[in-house]
C-alpha cells in the first residue's frame, strides 16, 4: 500500500541544496528523494492511505508520496481516513505530484485499482476540467 499527504507548494524544494538550506522554516519542507524529519522531536508527521488523499486537499494542492513500510496489499474501505493515518518522526518522499494534473489522477487510480476505493473529498474544489476528469476515471475503472 502506498502512503501520501498533501502539501503547499511554499513546502516543496526543488533541490538537495535548496532542501538542505530550509531546514530552519517554520513549516515542514519536501524534497523527492529526501527525508524530512519532524522539527523538534514533538511533532509528528502524518499520512494517509493513496486512497484518501483527495480528502486531505484542504492541506494543500501537492501530494507528496511517502516511503512507509507496509506489506499490506489491499486498500481500505472506509468512509474516512481516521485510525488509518501513519504518524511517523521523518518522512522519505518518493515523489511529489501536483493534485490537479492528470496524470497524477491516472497514477491514483491505477495504483489503488479499484476506483470504488478512490475517495474525493475535496475533488468539488479543483478545475471544472479535472473534476470531470476525476469523475470519468471514478467511473471507467
Amino acid at each position: 500500500m502506498i502512503y501520501a499527504k498533501c502539501i503547499r507548494e511554499s513546502q516543496i524544494a526543488k533541490s538537495v541544496s535548496e532542501f538542505q538550506k530550509r531546514q530552519n522554516e517554520e513549516n515542514h519542507v519536501y524534497c523527492i528523494g529526501q527525508t524530512t524529519v519532524s522539527k523538534n522531536g514533538c511533532d509528528i508527521l502524518y499520512c494517509v492511505p493513496l486512497n484518501f488523499i483527495y480528502d486531505c486537499l484542504k492541506y494543500g494542492r501537492y501530494i507528496a508520496i511517502i516511503d512507509v513500510d507496509d506489506d499490506s496489499l489491499e486498500y481500505p474501505y472506509k468512509s474516512s481516513y481516521m485510525g488509518l493515518q501513519r504518524y511517523t518522526s521523518e518522512q522519505l518522499v518518493i515523489n511529489i505530484m501536483d493534485s490537479q494534473d492528470e496524470q497524477t489522477i491516472d497514477y491514483i487510480f491505477n495504483e489503488v485499482g479499484d476506483a470504488d476505493l478512490v475517495h474525493d473529498g475535496y475533488v468539488h474544489t479543483l478545475p471544472d476540467n479535472i473534476q470531470k476528469y476525476f469523475r470519468k476515471k471514478q467511473e471507467n475503472c
